[in-house]
């Protein structure tokens, strides 16, 4: 766990990446850097032990990155020293939350003023005040047949209407940050999110936490293509706003 303040604060976020890949949690340091809510708040991050899954990708790296992840945040007395917390990831087959966010939150009990929340459900509900139409630019390969079920369940009938569908990439979760990848990433990222943008949708939620910061490729990929400007969503950086919210009107 890494801190990136000194300074002693009233309130204290954890940002929670629960694979094991550092790197991810260096972009998300990197990305938030420009959230100016770091002036206000201690804002530590949480890296999944190195025994942790390098991804996340399917059921079971999702239950082994949690369990390993819980038991780390228990030993560590993580759950007692902070005001609020954020799990950067989603199930990318689902699209749906983590499982570490609800064994936090039953730790915590259900009138703990400790909110815990996911970047699954900041990105859908942003998108959802935000956008006429979304879908997400995700990690992963070929088509999910079950990507939209977390989504649904999730929105309700009120706000399925506005979703297009999900867009696997090819890209691995730990080429993201692998600056040999670097090339691929940034076309595949490109070409999926044209994909994205020609379904119909006006909004784009990046799927990923290792995608922390890639606005500006997405948003001049869809202009590149001729298609209409898109607005585009880190779901972890919204996921950071959210929760800095929450932890001001419960204290």
């Amino acid at each position: 766990m890494s801190t990136n303040a000194h300074t002693p604060y009233r309130r204290k976020l954890l940002v929670i990446n629960p694979n094991s890949t550092e790197a991810i949690t260096d972009g998300l340091r990197d990305s938030f850097a420009t959230v100016r809510l770091l002036e206000e708040f201690q804002v530590d991050y949480f890296t999944a032990p190195p025994h942790a899954p390098t991804g996340i990708r399917d059921f079971v790296t999702g239950i082994q990155t949690a369990a390993i992840c819980f038991d780390a945040l228990l030993e560590r007395k993580c759950l007692e020293s902070y005001d609020g917390f954020l799990v950067c990831c989603c199930k990318v087959d689902l699209l749906t939350d983590h499982a570490l966010q609800h064994m936090i939150r039953e730790h915590l009990g259900p009138t703990s003023p400790k909110p815990c929340i996911g970047m699954f459900e900041a990105g859908l509900s942003k998108a959802l005040t935000l956008s006429r139409s979304f879908g997400v630019l995700s990690t992963g390969f070929g088509p999910k047949p079950l990507l939209s079920k977390g989504v649904t369940s999730f929105l309700g009938a009120a706000g399925s209407n506005k979703w297009v569908g999900g867009v696997t990439s090819g890209i691995k979760i730990e080429e993201l940050r692998d600056p040999t990848a670097k090339d691929k990433v940034e076309q595949l990222m490109r070409e999926t999110a044209v994909k994205v943008a020609r379904s119909g949708a006006d909004c784009v939620i990046l799927g990923c936490a290792g995608m922390a910061g890639m606005e500006p490729l997405v948003q001049a990929a869809v202009r590149e293509a001729g298609l209409p400007d898109v607005r585009v969503i880190d779901a972890a950086k919204a996921g950071l706003v959210i929760l800095a919210g929450m932890v001001v009107t419960d204290t």
